[in-house]
């Protein structure tokens, strides 16, 4: 009995050793910021799992399974090239895997001799003499979004039944990542729409998040309160003001002209009132530009097109987009979207 207790206990430690392993694992990969970062992660902790292991990660169009791209870990970018030139369209452990979306390995589906005769192993993976190869593939909203992709080469022991079970587990890993990422990036392009939008808004809006302790305003809300005297009250002793006034029912033409609760006082969006400003373009702006150059970027700020503009002003489209060239130049806009929101912050009218 103390023999058999005892034989047992390496097993055991080697099983904790495992889950330990697989669990850093499993965290090192959640941190990802991105699915870039998200497969070179994976590449530099899959050791933890795996003995050594060739490691590739392709991602697929979900709809025509086309590749977008491609990289490994442990292949020349030759083989690379070559498998994607020659290979790839005859892989037959490939096309198993993402038409079935299980995984599949191509010892399991032939013999190492048959592999050997393949014109996929002949053309490619006998650049690096890979006999075993495991494709997983990483299944998102019931659609194959990407593979998975595990070698070793000849001499090198087959895969266990315990690794293919860890290659399944780790795709499953990798499609609640992906889709937590990708549902991460679709909210920050969201985002990013909604403040550039917020940011174009005439009105001078203030949002306060009390929860979290942190306030957002748009340009126009920042030049109204940096146009405030000094002695002036505060943003906040402002909203003071207001919610003393409101309570008394008392008119007043103070900063902060009305005031929206949000999510049960979690939070209050501010509307200000932004008083007479002088006309047109700033200093800067007017000894930069040209009249006409102002007239286009006056144009433009509206959201017409190049055509649209060389129409209203009777000039060529080429003459339109050199002028455009020549804003961009100096007034260090980027985007179309930026030259907006600088028309708009200038008063440009």
């Amino acid at each position: 009995m103390l023999l058999d207790w005892g034989s047992a206990l390496p097993y055991k430690r080697e099983m904790q050793r495992r889950r330990t392993s697989k669990l850093q694992f499993a965290v090192k990969l959640s941190r990802a910021r991105s699915i870039e970062d998200l497969i070179q992660r994976l590449y530099s902790e899959i050791d933890e799992i795996f003995d050594p292991v060739v490691v590739g990660f392709d991602l697929l169009d979900p709809d025509t399974h086309r590749l977008l791209s491609t990289s490994a870990h442990g292949v020349s970018e030759f083989f690379l090239a070559r498998y994607d030139s020659v290979g790839r369209a005859s892989d037959p452990v490939l096309n198993h895997a993402i038409l079935s979306g299980d995984i599949a390995y191509n010892l399991a589906m032939m013999s190492e001799e048959e592999w050997r005769e393949l014109p996929v192993y002949r053309e490619a993976f006998s650049l690096h003499r890979m006999t075993n190869l495991v494709y997983v593939p990483v299944v998102v909203a019931g659609k194959v979004l990407a593979t998975l992709n595990l070698g070793r080469g000849e001499g090198r022991r087959p895969f266990s039944q315990t690794e293919l079970q860890d290659a399944k587990e780790i795709a499953g890993l990798l499609s609640s990542l992906m889709e937590s990422l990708q549902r991460q990036e679709l909210l920050e392009h969201e985002i990013g729409i909604l403040r550039d939008a917020f940011d174009l808004g005439n009105e001078a809006v203030v949002i306060s998040d009390v929860r979290r302790a942190t306030r957002y305003m748009n340009r126009a809300a920042q030049r109204v309160l940096e146009e405030q005297q000094h002695d002036a009250p505060s943003f906040d002793e402002a909203v003071i003001e207001f919610q003393n006034r409101e309570h008394r029912q008392v008119s007043d033409d103070g900063l902060v002209s009305r005031i929206v609760p949000l999510r049960s006082g979690e939070g209050i969006v501010a509307f200000l009132r932004t008083g007479s400003r002088a006309e047109g373009p700033p200093e800067w702006l007017r000894q930069s530009l040209t009249s006409r150059e102002t007239e286009v970027m006056m144009l433009a700020s509206k959201g017409l097109r190049d055509s649209e503009i060389a129409q209203h002003l009777n000039l060529s489209v080429h003459t339109i987009k050199g002028h455009l060239r020549e804003i961009f130049k100096k007034t260090g806009a980027r985007s179309r979207v930026e030259l907006v929101r600088m028309a708009v912050a200038a008063d440009v009218e």
